[in-house]
Protein backbone atom coordinates (compact mmCIF):
# COMPACT_ATOMS: atom_id res chain seq x y z
CA UNK A 1 0.00 0.00 0.00
CA UNK A 2 1.58 3.26 -1.16
CA UNK A 3 0.53 5.89 1.36
CA UNK A 4 2.65 8.46 -0.55
CA UNK A 5 -0.14 8.53 -3.12
CA UNK A 6 -1.31 12.21 -3.24
CA UNK A 7 -4.84 11.01 -2.57
CA UNK A 8 -3.80 9.90 0.93
CA UNK A 9 -2.70 13.48 1.59
CA UNK A 10 -6.27 14.52 0.83
CA UNK A 11 -7.43 11.94 3.41
CA UNK A 12 -5.08 13.47 5.97
CA UNK A 13 -6.36 16.97 5.22
CA UNK A 14 -9.91 15.72 5.49
CA UNK A 15 -9.02 14.42 8.95
CA UNK A 16 -7.70 17.87 9.92
CA UNK A 17 -10.72 19.65 8.43
CA UNK A 18 -8.64 21.53 5.83
CA UNK A 19 -9.61 19.67 2.64
CA UNK A 20 -11.34 21.76 -0.01
CA UNK A 21 -14.61 20.83 -1.67
CA UNK A 22 -12.73 20.01 -4.87
CA UNK A 23 -10.36 17.66 -3.00
CA UNK A 24 -13.26 15.89 -1.30
CA UNK A 25 -14.94 15.43 -4.65
CA UNK A 26 -11.70 13.96 -6.03
CA UNK A 27 -11.43 11.57 -3.09
CA UNK A 28 -15.06 10.56 -3.46
CA UNK A 29 -14.54 9.80 -7.16
CA UNK A 30 -11.37 7.80 -6.48
CA UNK A 31 -13.09 5.66 -3.88
CA UNK A 32 -15.99 4.95 -6.19
CA UNK A 33 -14.01 4.26 -9.34
CA UNK A 34 -10.67 2.77 -8.23
CA UNK A 35 -11.12 -0.65 -6.57
CA UNK A 36 -7.41 -0.95 -5.70
CA UNK A 37 -7.36 2.43 -3.99
CA UNK A 38 -10.59 1.61 -2.16
CA UNK A 39 -9.11 -1.65 -0.86
CA UNK A 40 -5.90 0.13 0.18
CA UNK A 41 -7.93 2.81 1.92
CA UNK A 42 -9.97 0.27 3.87
CA UNK A 43 -6.77 -1.49 5.00
CA UNK A 44 -5.29 1.89 5.97
CA UNK A 45 -8.36 2.76 8.01
CA UNK A 46 -8.28 -0.65 9.73
CA UNK A 47 -11.46 -1.13 11.77
CA UNK A 48 -11.60 2.23 13.51
CA UNK A 49 -14.45 3.94 11.68
CA UNK A 50 -16.65 0.89 12.15
CA UNK A 51 -15.83 0.84 15.84
CA UNK A 52 -16.44 4.56 16.22
CA UNK A 53 -19.95 4.06 14.90
CA UNK A 54 -20.80 1.78 17.81
CA UNK A 55 -18.53 3.26 20.47
CA UNK A 56 -20.38 3.96 23.70
CA UNK A 57 -19.86 7.30 25.43
CA UNK A 58 -17.82 7.01 28.60
CA UNK A 59 -19.81 7.93 31.72
CA UNK A 60 -16.98 9.97 33.21
CA UNK A 61 -13.96 11.94 31.93
CA UNK A 62 -10.99 9.68 31.23
CA UNK A 63 -7.38 10.22 30.33
CA UNK A 64 -4.76 8.06 28.69
CA UNK A 65 -1.68 8.33 30.83
CA UNK A 66 2.00 7.61 30.95
CA UNK A 67 2.81 6.90 34.58
CA UNK A 68 5.75 8.71 36.25
CA UNK A 69 9.10 7.12 35.45
CA UNK A 70 10.38 7.61 39.00
CA UNK A 71 8.02 5.06 40.53
CA UNK A 72 8.79 1.41 41.05
CA UNK A 73 7.28 -0.64 39.58
CA UNK A 74 6.90 1.52 36.49
CA UNK A 75 3.61 1.42 34.59
CA UNK A 76 3.54 1.08 30.84
CA UNK A 77 2.29 3.68 28.42
CA UNK A 78 1.93 2.76 24.73
CA UNK A 79 4.49 0.28 23.49
CA UNK A 80 5.47 0.23 19.78
CA UNK A 81 2.73 -1.24 17.61
CA UNK A 82 2.77 -3.04 14.30
CA UNK A 83 2.01 -1.00 11.20
CA UNK A 84 -1.50 -2.44 11.07
CA UNK A 85 -2.26 -1.38 14.63
CA UNK A 86 -0.71 2.04 14.14
CA UNK A 87 -3.66 2.96 11.93
CA UNK A 88 -5.78 3.26 15.08
CA UNK A 89 -4.56 6.83 15.59
CA UNK A 90 -5.62 7.66 12.04
CA UNK A 91 -9.26 6.45 12.16
CA UNK A 92 -12.14 8.30 13.85
CA UNK A 93 -12.50 11.02 11.23
CA UNK A 94 -13.84 9.96 7.85
CA UNK A 95 -17.62 9.96 8.07
CA UNK A 96 -19.18 11.78 5.13
CA UNK A 97 -17.04 10.70 2.19
CA UNK A 98 -16.35 6.98 2.64
CA UNK A 99 -18.54 5.92 5.54
CA UNK A 100 -20.70 4.09 3.05
CA UNK A 101 -17.80 1.76 2.26
CA UNK A 102 -16.55 1.13 5.79
CA UNK A 103 -19.81 0.82 7.68
CA UNK A 104 -20.53 -2.37 5.76
CA UNK A 105 -17.74 -4.14 7.65
CA UNK A 106 -19.34 -6.51 10.15
CA UNK A 107 -18.28 -5.85 13.74
CA UNK A 108 -18.03 -9.03 15.80
CA UNK A 109 -17.81 -9.19 19.60
CA UNK A 110 -16.45 -12.35 21.25
CA UNK A 111 -16.79 -12.93 24.99
CA UNK A 112 -13.50 -13.80 26.72
CA UNK A 113 -13.69 -16.01 29.84
CA UNK A 114 -12.67 -14.27 33.07
CA UNK A 115 -12.03 -16.26 36.23
CA UNK A 116 -14.64 -15.39 38.87
CA UNK A 117 -15.73 -12.17 37.10
CA UNK A 118 -18.12 -11.26 39.92
CA UNK A 119 -15.39 -11.66 42.56
CA UNK A 120 -17.49 -14.11 44.55
CA UNK A 121 -14.46 -15.60 46.31
CA UNK A 122 -14.42 -18.89 44.36
CA UNK A 123 -10.73 -19.16 45.25
CA UNK A 124 -8.63 -17.27 47.83
CA UNK A 125 -6.84 -14.21 46.51
CA UNK A 126 -3.17 -14.58 45.67
CA UNK A 127 -0.92 -11.86 47.09
CA UNK A 128 0.48 -9.78 44.28
CA UNK A 129 0.40 -10.96 40.66
CA UNK A 130 -1.42 -14.28 40.20
CA UNK A 131 0.37 -17.36 38.87
CA UNK A 132 -2.11 -18.01 36.08
CA UNK A 133 -5.59 -17.37 34.70
CA UNK A 134 -7.40 -19.42 37.36
CA UNK A 135 -7.07 -16.97 40.26
CA UNK A 136 -7.16 -13.32 41.23
CA UNK A 137 -4.15 -11.49 42.64
CA UNK A 138 -4.44 -8.47 44.93
CA UNK A 139 -2.60 -5.95 47.06
CA UNK A 140 -4.48 -4.09 49.79
CA UNK A 141 -7.72 -5.76 48.70
CA UNK A 142 -10.16 -8.31 50.14
CA UNK A 143 -13.31 -10.09 48.95
CA UNK A 144 -16.27 -9.08 51.12
CA UNK A 145 -20.07 -9.29 51.22
CA UNK A 146 -22.34 -6.27 51.70
CA UNK A 147 -20.88 -3.87 54.25
CA UNK A 148 -21.23 -0.28 55.45
CA UNK A 149 -24.29 0.25 53.27
CA UNK A 150 -22.54 -0.89 50.08
CA UNK A 151 -24.23 -3.69 48.12
CA UNK A 152 -22.33 -5.73 45.47
CA UNK A 153 -22.95 -4.64 41.93
CA UNK A 154 -23.80 -8.24 41.02
CA UNK A 155 -23.91 -11.44 43.04
CA UNK A 156 -23.24 -11.66 46.77
CA UNK A 157 -19.63 -10.49 47.01
CA UNK A 158 -17.29 -7.78 45.73
CA UNK A 159 -13.66 -6.79 46.13
CA UNK A 160 -12.88 -4.12 48.70
CA UNK A 161 -9.99 -1.90 47.53
CA UNK A 162 -8.48 -0.36 50.66
CA UNK A 163 -5.64 1.91 49.43
CA UNK A 164 -2.52 1.82 51.56
CA UNK A 165 1.09 2.96 51.34
CA UNK A 166 2.80 0.32 49.20
CA UNK A 167 6.23 1.96 48.96
CA UNK A 168 8.19 4.53 50.95
CA UNK A 169 8.48 6.83 47.92
CA UNK A 170 4.79 6.75 47.03
CA UNK A 171 2.94 10.04 47.37
CA UNK A 172 -0.50 8.38 47.34
CA UNK A 173 -2.23 5.33 48.75
CA UNK A 174 -2.78 2.41 46.36
CA UNK A 175 -4.79 -0.80 46.07
CA UNK A 176 -4.57 -3.22 43.13
CA UNK A 177 -6.34 -6.29 41.75
CA UNK A 178 -4.71 -8.44 39.06
CA UNK A 179 -6.16 -10.82 36.50
CA UNK A 180 -4.48 -12.98 33.82
CA UNK A 181 -6.49 -13.79 30.68
CA UNK A 182 -5.75 -16.80 28.45
CA UNK A 183 -6.21 -15.90 24.77
CA UNK A 184 -4.86 -19.12 23.25
CA UNK A 185 -8.16 -21.00 23.03
CA UNK A 186 -10.06 -18.19 21.36
CA UNK A 187 -10.92 -18.67 17.69
CA UNK A 188 -8.88 -16.66 15.24
CA UNK A 189 -10.24 -15.38 11.95
CA UNK A 190 -7.66 -14.81 9.25
CA UNK A 191 -10.20 -12.65 7.42
CA UNK A 192 -10.45 -10.26 10.33
CA UNK A 193 -9.08 -6.78 9.64
CA UNK A 194 -7.92 -6.35 13.23
CA UNK A 195 -8.95 -6.86 16.81
CA UNK A 196 -9.34 -4.79 19.93
CA UNK A 197 -9.67 -6.01 23.48
CA UNK A 198 -12.47 -4.39 25.49
CA UNK A 199 -12.30 -4.45 29.30
CA UNK A 200 -15.08 -3.16 31.54
CA UNK A 201 -15.48 -3.10 35.30
CA UNK A 202 -17.59 -1.41 37.96
CA UNK A 203 -16.04 0.64 40.78
CA UNK A 204 -17.96 1.88 43.80
CA UNK A 205 -17.00 5.21 45.33
CA UNK A 206 -17.82 5.45 49.02
CA UNK A 207 -16.75 9.00 49.95
CA UNK A 208 -17.84 12.23 48.27
CA UNK A 209 -15.44 15.11 47.65
CA UNK A 210 -12.15 13.19 47.91
CA UNK A 211 -9.83 13.21 44.89
CA UNK A 212 -9.89 9.45 44.34
CA UNK A 213 -8.94 7.82 41.05
CA UNK A 214 -9.58 4.43 39.50
CA UNK A 215 -7.35 2.88 36.86
CA UNK A 216 -7.60 0.06 34.34
CA UNK A 217 -4.38 -1.15 32.73
CA UNK A 218 -4.10 -3.78 29.99
CA UNK A 219 -0.91 -5.58 28.92
CA UNK A 220 -0.82 -7.91 25.92
CA UNK A 221 2.09 -10.37 25.78
CA UNK A 222 3.15 -13.20 23.51
CA UNK A 223 3.72 -15.58 26.43
CA UNK A 224 1.89 -18.46 28.06
CA UNK A 225 -0.63 -17.29 30.70
CA UNK A 226 0.92 -19.73 33.17
CA UNK A 227 4.33 -18.05 33.04
CA UNK A 228 3.53 -14.53 31.91
CA UNK A 229 3.70 -13.00 35.41
CA UNK A 230 7.16 -14.39 36.15
CA UNK A 231 9.56 -11.43 36.44
CA UNK A 232 6.80 -9.32 34.90
CA UNK A 233 8.03 -5.97 36.22
CA UNK A 234 11.44 -6.47 34.57
CA UNK A 235 9.93 -6.81 31.08
CA UNK A 236 9.55 -3.10 30.38
CA UNK A 237 11.97 -3.09 27.43
CA UNK A 238 10.31 -6.09 25.80
CA UNK A 239 9.21 -4.87 22.37
CA UNK A 240 6.54 -7.59 22.21
CA UNK A 241 4.44 -5.88 24.89
CA UNK A 242 1.55 -3.61 23.93
CA UNK A 243 -0.10 -1.77 26.81
CA UNK A 244 -2.76 0.81 27.60
CA UNK A 245 -3.48 2.66 30.84
CA UNK A 246 -6.48 4.87 31.54
CA UNK A 247 -7.50 6.70 34.67
CA UNK A 248 -11.00 7.66 35.72
CA UNK A 249 -11.40 10.80 37.81
CA UNK A 250 -14.09 10.56 40.48
CA UNK A 251 -13.64 13.75 42.52
CA UNK A 252 -16.81 15.41 41.24
CA UNK A 253 -18.83 12.20 41.02
CA UNK A 254 -21.33 11.17 43.66
CA UNK A 255 -20.75 8.02 45.66
CA UNK A 256 -22.09 4.76 44.27
CA UNK A 257 -21.32 2.30 41.48
CA UNK A 258 -19.88 3.54 38.19
CA UNK A 259 -18.93 1.43 35.17
CA UNK A 260 -15.78 2.14 33.15
CA UNK A 261 -14.29 0.54 30.06
CA UNK A 262 -11.04 0.55 28.08
CA UNK A 263 -10.24 -0.62 24.54
CA UNK A 264 -6.80 -1.45 23.14
CA UNK A 265 -5.55 -2.83 19.80
CA UNK A 266 -4.62 -6.48 20.23
CA UNK A 267 -1.50 -7.86 18.52
CA UNK A 268 -2.37 -10.99 16.49
CA UNK A 269 0.34 -13.02 18.28
CA UNK A 270 -0.82 -12.19 21.82
CA UNK A 271 -1.31 -15.27 24.02
CA UNK A 272 -2.06 -13.55 27.32
CA UNK A 273 -3.44 -10.42 28.89
CA UNK A 274 -2.54 -9.02 32.29
CA UNK A 275 -5.23 -6.62 33.53
CA UNK A 276 -4.72 -4.43 36.58
CA UNK A 277 -7.56 -2.64 38.37
CA UNK A 278 -6.45 0.06 40.80
CA UNK A 279 -7.78 2.61 43.25
CA UNK A 280 -5.79 5.53 44.66
CA UNK A 281 -6.46 8.23 47.22
CA UNK A 282 -4.40 10.98 48.89
CA UNK A 283 -2.26 10.08 51.89
CA UNK A 284 -4.32 12.43 54.03
CA UNK A 285 -7.71 11.11 52.90
CA UNK A 286 -7.75 7.32 52.71
CA UNK A 287 -10.89 6.27 50.83
CA UNK A 288 -12.25 2.75 50.40
CA UNK A 289 -13.68 1.70 47.04
CA UNK A 290 -15.00 -1.57 45.63
CA UNK A 291 -14.62 -3.55 42.40
CA UNK A 292 -17.16 -5.88 40.79
CA UNK A 293 -18.58 -7.21 37.49
CA UNK A 294 -15.41 -7.54 35.37
CA UNK A 295 -15.98 -8.34 31.70
CA UNK A 296 -13.56 -8.86 28.79
CA UNK A 297 -14.36 -9.21 25.08
CA UNK A 298 -12.66 -9.03 21.70
CA UNK A 299 -13.99 -6.75 18.99
CA UNK A 300 -13.08 -7.59 15.41
CA UNK A 301 -14.02 -6.35 11.96
CA UNK A 302 -14.71 -8.92 9.28
CA UNK A 303 -14.58 -8.59 5.50
CA UNK A 304 -17.03 -6.14 3.88
CA UNK A 305 -20.49 -7.51 3.36
CA UNK A 306 -21.50 -8.19 -0.29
Amino acid sequence: MNTNDPRFEIIRRNRDGTASAEELAQLDASLREDADFREAYVRYMNLDVALSAVEKAMPLPIATIAMPKTRTPRWYAWRPLTAAAAGIVFGMFCTSVVFGFVVQRAVKRTHVPVFDPGLEGVKPLDKGLPHGPDEWGARSAEIVASEKGVQPMAGKHMLRLQPSLLGKLDDKLYAHAYQVIDLRSLPTDSASAGQQVHVSASFCKTTDGINTRNYIRIFALNESPHSVTEHFWSKEENEDIVAMAQRFETKTVKSGWHSFSVEMPLPPTAQSLIIIFSATSPKTDAATSYLDDVQVSLISSENPLP
